[in-house]
């Protein structure tokens, strides 16, 4: 009697070399900038108090910019340039997440117009990740002029990502909106409209210093700048709300090979 071979297709199941909470990843990410700014101006305020305050009409200031505090002097630029170039790479996967979780709730909801708005979304936000880590390794007082128009593109392209981000998450809502839809969008709604307002202020303390040169005036712009700068970090910590359960892997999960009989 003859036989015959016959082929089998085993599939093999292997855990991923790597595997992370991605939510965890992004709390790192946004952990660092917030340690970073916070022991800047801490260490400032203790060893360089009065280079990191002095204003140029000499009145009194009680408070560091967030430029002085982490451009100028040893080892807060050190401190700052470390956090800041780690973040910035994990904000790389941040972008990615981001994207492909905003291109997710479209999915038999929106039109073409959504996916091109999230394109632009993502873009914005690598602009935004870019202009940052320009401003901080060039600092203002190795080149003002780059710096100056670093900050000016982190801030137009931080406050577009975060309005189209609202409004994308808000047209993919569902109807009525989930428990847990309503306190992300909240969260992001209330971040951005404290960066708003914060900066808003900020802009205005800061002209009416150079203008008229008022005894802690510049103390309540460096304030608000450390508020707009904290509301951009949690409004980028609010996607771990939409990524909870989500695992970053890396490695290959199945393995299918060939058996014969």
């Amino acid at each position: 009697m003859a036989t015959k071979n016959r082929k089998m297709f085993v599939t093999q199941v292997k855990p991923p070399l790597i595997e992370l909470d991605v939510a965890i990843v992004i709390k790192i990410g946004a952990l660092l900038p917030f340690a970073s700014i916070v022991s800047c101006v801490l260490t400032s305020v203790l060893l360089h108090f009065e280079e990191s305050t002095r204003t140029h009409c000499h009145v009194a200031n009680y408070l560091p910019s967030i430029s002085a505090a982490t451009g100028g002097f040893t080892p807060e630029k050190y401190i700052w340039r470390f956090g800041i170039g780690y973040h910035s790479s994990i904000r790389i996967l941040f972008t990615i997440v981001e994207y492909q979780v905003l291109r997710s709730r479209c999915i038999g909801k929106t039109t073409g117009l959504y996916k091109w708005f999230t394109m632009i979304n993502a873009v914005l936000c690598f602009v935004e990740n870019l202009a940052l880590v320009t401003l901080t390794y060039v600092s203002s007082s190795d080149n003002y002029s780059i710096h100056e128009k670093s900050f000016i593109v982190f801030m137009v392209f931080s406050m577009l990502h975060m309005l189209i981000t609202c409004i994308l998450y808000y047209k993919t809502c569902q109807s009525p909106a989930s428990y847990d839809e309503t306190i992300s969008l909240r969260r992001k709604v209330t971040s951005m409209l404290v960066n708003y307002l914060s900066f808003g202020a900020a802009v205005y303390v800061f002209f009416r210093h150079n203008s008229y040169c008022e005894p802690g005036v510049y103390s309540l712009f460096a304030l608000f700048e450390y508020v707009t700068v904290f509301s951009n970090i949690i409004f980028h910590y609010t996607i771990t709300h939409d990524l909870r359960g989500h695992k970053f892997t890396l490695g290959p999960s199945m393995v299918t090979t060939n058996k014969q009989h």
